[in-house]
């Protein structure tokens, strides 16, 4: 795991340089800097010593010192691509994947990329050819963002990385942080900031020196899915755990000591109980729990770690943990992300470091293999809408909407609305209208809600037809909410602590057969078929795990230990004083929340952006 940089630009290495000490949380262990000789192109790297530690140094380069590379990441299957080249007659000088790069650009060119597994993004310069190549993995679980200025190019694995190589920094986008505000994250390559944009995952980008001229190109897609298969369900199953334990093979490859983080849900806990198989006592595992509240789930966390045999850490978030934690993490991203996970998963990677380097999770679990509850309910929606007409449905809803408990999910299903703003108001809990009455005039007049419906009508109705409306929100999750906000929450979680992490459920088997399956079996049981089908077999005392995440009480602590953030962020800070968002009707919010925990979840992105705001613009 590192943190990569470059730039095209004249005074490259003082900009480089300048990169890499803005990332070292991400390479604590190592730095290194390539300048090109013909040109003025330089790439930096900042390096955490996983693999060869001590032969591992980066930037890494050909026999002939004529490809150079450097790679923030894992390729899982490094060991059997080195045996490869061996027997094609390069000479390795290390065992680093890294330097598999190099030696695989110059067999296949850009096509390297179709013979790798792992996450990564890297950057490989051709100096007879004086052209740059970077690529991202295919789900994006590795960051790299980018800036154009004229004929130059700069990227780094951060955006406030990258913009420790510009000139001066770019103005801040108002329609991101709109855009923010609504979905939690940003979607597809848009970034925080003005003209610098995000590599999308799967794609590469070409940079040529004598033209300038740059290409960012899709290298893969999920295969077709079928809409049925001559398979049996424990032929699928047995596939799926075939898959399964390669690619956590491929995960434990390192020379450092690993663990897995584990919510006690059915993904840590698959994951968990494959690692134990391998690694034996040698395991550790960790969560989180906090105090009090009712958000726990350390008791389901210690019952798998007992039944696996772990060595197990419990992480105890207090309130005054909070009251520090919150305010540094938030302050310290590169971009904002509002998910509240990202507080839990950073507490935890922090401690775990006392232990171990790499972590293992189950990030990616739900969205190739149908766990979110809302696939299904997005399913008996249009299902039930198919049957019953506008009018008498829209009168159910509204019978449903006065009942208790649970019914407003139901009343959601019965009341007649469009596919695609069905799922965005679900997602969000509806803050496309209720960010709308916060807004003060540097975002009253700016527009996302058409853009941010219209990008995900294309990506669900461009499969809907082939494979169906869990099919197609699945895909959507894959492409837009797993990068934008799942990926990258662990990333940063974990990179600010210097640990990294490494998700078994991505692993390139595990997607192509994963999107091989129909979605009406991945839906099965409640979702997840095929992993609750491998834990059956594997751990049956473990196999009824209910769905778990790390969850944060932020309600509580709103009007708690970050009572004093809040104020001061949200009604003192740059989002008010700039115009984002009107301070009375923040003022309103914040009290709403203080006198009846309404709208946590609003007055939480309030403060992440606004944290973010006013770390930047300081």
């Amino acid at each position: 795991m590192c943190g990569i940089c470059g730039t095209t630009e004249p005074s490259g290495r003082e900009r480089v340089m300048r990169m890499c000490a803005c990332m070292v949380h991400r390479g604590p262990d190592d730095e290194g800097v390539f300048a090109a000789e013909t040109s003025d192109v330089v790439l930096g790297a900042r390096r955490l010593s996983i693999i060869d530690t001590e032969g591992g140094h980066q930037p890494c380069a050909n026999e002939r010192g004529d490809v150079w590379a450097v790679l923030n990441g894992e390729i899982y299957n490094h060991p059997a691509l080195q045996e490869r080249l061996r027997r094609g007659g390069h000479h390795l000088a290390s065992s680093t994947d890294t330097e598999v790069l190099v030696h695989l650009y110059e067999d296949f060119g850009d096509a390297l990329v179709d013979a790798l597994d792992g996450m990564y993004a890297f950057a490989i310069w051709d100096d007879r050819r004086e052209r740059l190549l970077i690529a991202r993995d295919r789900f994006g679980e590795k960051p790299l963002f980018y800036r154009t200025a004229g004929s130059g190019l700069t990227f780094a694995s951060e955006l406030r990385t990258l913009v420790a190589g510009l000139d001066e920094r770019p103005e801040i986008d108002v329609a991101a942080i709109r855009e923010l505000l609504v979905l939690g994250y940003l979607a597809g390559d848009r970034s925080a900031l003005e003209g610098v944009r995000q590599l999308p995952p799967a794609h590469t980008l070409t940079w040529e020196a004598g033209s300038g001229r740059l290409e960012v190109r899709r290298y893969w897609s999920p295969p077709a899915r079928p809409a049925s298969t001559t398979s049996s369900a424990q032929e699928l199953i047995g596939e799926t755990e075939l898959r399964l334990r390669e690619a956590v093979r491929g995960c434990l490859l390192s020379d450092v000591p690993l663990g897995v983080f584990l919510s006690g849900g059915v993904d840590s806990t698959l994951v968990a109980a494959l690692c134990a198989e391998e690694l034996g006592t040698a395991l550790q595992t960790f969560t989180v729990s906090y105090p009090s509240g009712a958000v726990n789930e350390d008791d389901a966390a210690r019952a798998v770690a007992s039944a696996v045999g772990s060595v197990h850490h419990d992480v105890v978030l207090d309130d005054a943990g909070a009251a520090q934690l919150v305010p540094s993490v938030l302050g310290r991203l590169d971009q904002p992300n509002l998910d509240p996970a990202l507080i839990a998963l950073n507490a935890l990677a922090a401690f775990a470091t006392e232990h171990i380097t790499v972590a293992l999770g189950g990030e990616g679990a739900d969205e190739l293999f149908a766990g979110y509850p809302r696939y299904r309910w997005m399913d008996t929606a249009t299902q039930l809408h198919r049957v019953l007409p506008a009018g008498p449905a829209a009168v159910l809803a509204a019978a449903a909407e006065r009942l208790p408990g649970s019914a407003g999910r139901m009343a959601n299903v019965l009341r007649p609305q469009d596919l695609v703003d069905r799922h965005l108001d679900w997602v969000t809990d509806d803050r496309r209208a209720r960010v709308a009455d916060l807004l003060g005039g540097t975002l009253a007049g700016v527009q996302v809600d058409d853009a941010i419906t219209a990008d995900a009508r294309r990506i669900a109705e461009g499969v809907l037809d082939a494979e169906g409306v869990v099919g197609a929100f699945m895909r959507l999750d894959q492409e837009r909410y797993l990068p934008g906000d799942v990926l990258a929450k662990a990333d940063r979680a974990s990179m600010l602590a210097s640990l990294e992490m490494r998700t078994p459920f991505l692993g390139r088997g595990v997607a192509e057969f994963a999107a091989g399956v129909p979605t009406e079996i991945h839906a099965r049981d409640g979702g997840k078929a095929l992993l609750r089908g491998v834990l059956a077999k594997l751990r049956p005392d473990l196999e009824r795990r209910p769905k778990a995440a790390f969850r944060v009480p932020t309600s509580s602590w709103l009007v708690g230990p970050l009572a004093a953030t809040v104020l001061g962020v949200v009604l003192e800070g740059r989002l008010v004083r700039d115009g984002f968002i009107d301070r009375g009707k923040a003022a309103a919010l914040v009290a709403r929340h203080a006198a009846y925990g309404a709208d946590a979840d609003l007055l939480w992105g309030l403060l992440c952006v606004g944290s973010w705001l006013d770390a930047v613009l300081a």
